[in-house]
């Protein structure tokens, strides 16, 4: 099939997608965790927003603040927005670019399911162009800004926490962040996969690390009991990792 230009259509899939995303919350166990970096009157950041679910999380905490809830697919917006009105997500505003290193125009590639459902969990800028052959897909173009230029536009006067799951440009957001955390010093909780994503998007595990590192943020992990995070010792590690700088440990 190889790559077709998005075009939104309403689907069985999308409304399966839309019916998840307002009636679930799979992120319910940072809930408590956060509340001790996300004020009732902050402001977080969810880059790579999705359906909506942490979006919502995000908004619960902060009632009288601001959640900027950054997410450059036309497809997955088209379940966010109504997830976020079903769910009264008042507090909510809604960003429609990627962010990244530098400024530009990026190819978006969504990958379609065996029966033809998108795959907008694992939505990239990498596989447009990482010599994916074949491989049904979607793509569509999307603007790209750097979060430092987005916060500056946006003129908040604070960002006490951004959570990004992006598929591996972790790295790149931060390349692109570096005034707001030194500005801001917010928490950051960032999803790390340096096996495929990161990989994939020409990075790794180890240099996000570095970069992070030396920006005066330590890591810590959210233990499987639900526990509070502790410090990571061992080096770089994958998965979920809170980033907190060293002003608060």
């Amino acid at each position: 099939m190889g790559k077709h230009f998005y075009r939104f259509g309403p689907s069985v899939g999308w409304l399966t997608h839309l019916w998840k995303s307002a009636s679930r919350q799979d992120h319910a166990g940072w809930r408590e965790t956060l509340r001790h970096h996300l004020p009732a009157d902050g402001v977080a950041i969810d880059v790579g927003a999705h359906g909506g679910q942490f979006t919502r999380l995000l908004a619960g905490l902060a009632p009288r603040g601001l959640v900027v809830a950054v997410e450059p697919s036309g497809y997955t917006r088209s379940v966010l927005r109504p997830t976020l009105w079903a769910r009264r997500a008042r507090n909510v505003i809604v960003v429609a670019t990627a962010l990244g290193a530098a400024p530009g125009i990026a190819m978006l590639s969504t990958p379609l399911k065996r029966r033809g459902d998108m795959g907008y969990g694992l939505a990239n800028l990498a596989a447009a162009s990482a010599g994916d052959g074949d491989a049904p897909r979607i793509v569509e173009p999307v603007p790209v800004a750097t979060l430092d230029a987005l916060v500056e536009a946006l003129d908040v006067r604070r960002v006490d926490l951004i959570k990004a799951d992006i598929e591996g440009h972790e790295a790149a957001l931060i390349d692109g962040a570096r005034e707001t955390l030194r500005r801001f010093r917010p928490a950051l909780l960032l999803e790390h996969d340096g096996t495929s994503f990161l990989a994939r998007a020409g990075d790794s595990l180890a240099a996000l690390w570095s970069r992070l590192l030396e920006a005066g943020y330590v890591p810590h992990r959210q233990e499987a009991d639900g526990a509070w995070p502790r410090p990571v010792e061992n080096g770089p590690c994958e998965g979920d990792v809170l980033w907190l700088p060293l002003s608060q440990n």
